[in-house]
């Protein structure tokens, strides 16, 4: 092993890391380089020159694929003053760097967008000496060093690969020189580009580029680009460029990365776990103890509160007890796990030797983990605890509450309430960048029984800058497109109100029915069960619905439009941070088809992913993007407040809201809700059990 990496070490000894280029990429100034940011960094770039503003988002997907989001701003554009554009990048690094051979990547840039800046790349990075790397490469499209780009045409719907174009036609050659200079933190680039920006440098073209403006969007002199970058660690960076021989550019980068980054959670100390008498001392008098279960209950709900626990129910017996918990505080449940062991350890008889812990999810008890207080007692303080524990604490599909179990009887009914602002944000959309709406959002939950809750929000805005999406110019039924006529009407107006029961059909099968407002669009039934043992890595589910269009002003009233959907799902997760999902069925607008998501999910919570939906809805009946497709975060808010929560803050970046692949958003959903408890995500982070 370490003779096989020998190379791969001497050639990193002479790097000085990766740079970020004017597209929010790695690479020289406007070129790309074969270099790839640290594993899971995600980027954040806006640049400038020459009219144009670009706004772009890069994540280390592996530690060979990036994948990027791009939002432009381009004043003078061929048929407009000024054009919006989206677009998405794809690079791979095929070959690592040594110390003989330089690294190698090939890419895509803007493949699925309306193709303004569409091209393919071949490309080769080599550090010579320690402050001195040097790129070439090979590229088709925009790099191809043509007046004769294929890139852009009036009327493109945009949002589909042309994939017979790929790598194909003319081809220009590209690279540049980078140097860290003696100032720390300051590194020089030289380019020479092979992008003629043909499309901004010409007025007259032919039958597909009318002269619709009166000047070109800027002036290209020279193939040759000059820069001057620092960065004084590896959060930010900034660059500043002369272009093209006309232009100055500017770029600003700043990098997190959920692997390193955070405050790191400081939690209270957890319990001690004391070592008990010996066999022969442990006396089972106590079972004579009225109201034993009861007690116990109230003794660990008194330990668990302080840990963001709660005590649904305890059934006591001479040797074991079985311990049902809500978690309502760690987004790692093995830490959850562990917390909740403690407290069985300080509270529980020295008789007691095993104890079972059941999560309860929204009333549905999600797995069992069994626990022998010996072994519990024993690896507290082993330096191979975590291992040894991981092997001998069993988890297992939830156990059937015992006949001498009872429920908190204080915890049903319950009824919560919450007024808080709200802030709505809609980024990146083709006609306007940036739409806000905030106000003030009233949330009541009423838990009847276990599973069995009514719920519902209303919202009144006080900051009104609605999204608008563009007019649909499809044949489909308006089922998104009318966004923005809720947005217009509806205020106040009822968000959501419907009653929910959550249940399990058997040990391995949970199901849901939910019926009223399900969302602000729509209101009706909706059905689901799911099938996910514990010890699986895959879940099976499906899902009904039947709903109707609501009136736009939001609050009781409907529309004529109603419809039956439904999916089957796939879900797999593939043991290395990576989840698959795979949804079929019927969407909103009557059209069939499937989404495919694919998630990477972080120890701290971190999720980051990306979706696609094709249904038998042609690109032309969908209009503007071809296909609905988007990418989307979720941060865990213990990562930025440094202690332990389950809040998260979502945020999904579409290509555009459109009608076709248009799914029925519903809340409660089941794979989500269990799957945290099971086998992968617990094993995933078991170290946090001793937390």
């Amino acid at each position: 092993m370490l003779t096989v990496s020998a190379s791969a070490i001497s050639a990193q000894s002479l790097s000085f890391g990766p740079s970020m280029n004017m597209f929010g990429t790695s690479g020289l100034i406007d070129m790309p380089s074969a270099e790839s940011q640290p594993d899971a960094e995600f980027s954040t770039t806006i640049s400038s020159f020459a009219g144009s503003v670009r706004g772009t988002f890069t994540f280390q997907v592996t530690p060979r694929l990036s994948g990027t989001f791009r939002y432009t701003k381009i004043d003078n554009w061929v048929f407009d003053n000024e054009t919006y554009d989206r677009s998405f990048d794809f690079q791979y690094r095929l070959l690592d760097e040594t110390e003989f051979r330089p690294a190698l990547a090939i890419g895509l840039r803007d493949f699925m967008g309306t193709g303004i800046y569409s091209g393919q790349y071949i490309v080769a990075t080599k550090n010579i000496t320690p402050k001195l790397k040097v790129t070439g490469g090979v590229g088709w499209g925009r790099f191809s060093n043509s007046d004769d780009i294929q890139v852009y045409r009036e009327g493109n719907l945009g949002g589909k690969p042309s994939i017979d174009d790929w790598f194909s036609g003319p081809a220009g050659f590209f690279g540049g020189v980078e140097w860290q200079t003696p100032v720390k933190g300051l590194r020089a680039k030289v380019e020479y580009s092979s992008d003629k920006y043909a499309i901004e440098n010409t007025l007259d073209r032919d039958e597909n580029f009318p002269n619709r403006r009166s000047e070109i969007t800027f002036d290209r002199k020279s193939p040759l680009n000059f820069g001057l970058e620092y960065s004084r660690n590896s959060s930010y960076s900034v660059g500043l460029y002369y272009m093209y021989g006309s232009e100055v550019g500017l770029r600003f980068t700043t990098s997190l990365n959920p692997k390193t980054g955070g405050r790191g959670i400081r939690d209270s100390a957890p319990l001690p776990i004391t070592p008990r008498a010996r066999p022969v001392d442990r006396s089972t008098d106590w079972q004579s103890v009225d109201n034993i279960n009861a007690k116990g209950r109230k003794q660990l709900n008194t330990l668990l509160n302080k840990e963001g626990l709660v005590v649904e129910s305890l059934a006591l017996s001479a040797n074991r007890a079985e311990l049902r918990v809500r978690n309502e505080r760690y987004i790692t449940t093995a830490q959850a796990y562990g917390r909740a062991a403690r407290a069985m350890a300080f509270v529980m008889p020295d008789s007691v030797d095993t104890f079972v812990i059941t999560p309860v999810e929204q009333g549905l008890p999600v797995a069992s983990m069994t626990i022998n207080r010996d072994q519990l007692e024993k690896f507290e303080n082993d330096p191979n605890g975590i291992v040894k524990s991981a092997r001998a604490f069993d988890l297992s599909d939830a156990r059937k509450l015992p006949s001498i179990g009872e429920l908190d009887p204080e915890l049903y009914p319950d009824f919560t309430w919450s007024l808080a602002p709200y802030v709505s944000i809609k980024v990146f959309d083709s006609d306007d960048p940036f739409a806000i709406t905030g106000g003030l959002r009233l949330r009541g939950d009423l838990d009847i029984s276990p599973g069995f809750s009514i719920s519902g929000s209303i919202s009144k805005k006080l900051i009104k800058n609605d999204f608008e999406p563009s007019p649909s110019e499809s044949n489909l039924p308006a089922v998104r497109t009318d966004i923005g006529q809720y947005n217009r009407q509806g205020d106040p107006s009822l968000d959501r109100l419907t009653a929910d029961y959550l249940f399990k059909l058997s040990p391995a099968v949970y199901g849901r029915v939910s019926a009223g407002y399900l969302e602000k669009m729509y209101g009706g039934v909706s059905a689901e069960v799911l099938y996910k043992p514990v010890e699986q890595n895959w879940g099976l589910g499906a899902e009904i619905n039947y709903v109707k269009q609501r009136d736009f002003d939001m609050r009781l009233g409907f529309r004529d439009y109603s419809v039956v959907t439904g999916h089957v799902s796939g879900y797999l997760d593939m043991n290395n941070g990576f989840a698959l999902q795979l949804d079929a069925g019927r969407y909103l607008a009557g059209d069939v088809g499937a989404t495919f998501s694919i998630d990477r999910t972080f120890d701290n919570g971190w999720k980051v992913g990306a979706y696609a939906t094709l249904t038998d809805v042609p690109a032309e009946d969908f209009g503007e993007g071809s296909f609905d497709k988007g990418v989307r975060m979720e941060i865990p808010l213990s990562w930025a407040i440094g202690t332990s929560s389950k809040k998260t803050v979502n945020n999904t970046l579409t290509s555009l809201t459109r009608d076709g692949g248009a799914r029925l958003n519903v809340e409660n959903r089941l794979y989500p809700i269990v799957k945290d408890y099971h086998t992968n995500a617990v094993s995933g982070s078991w170290g946090r059990f001793w937390r």
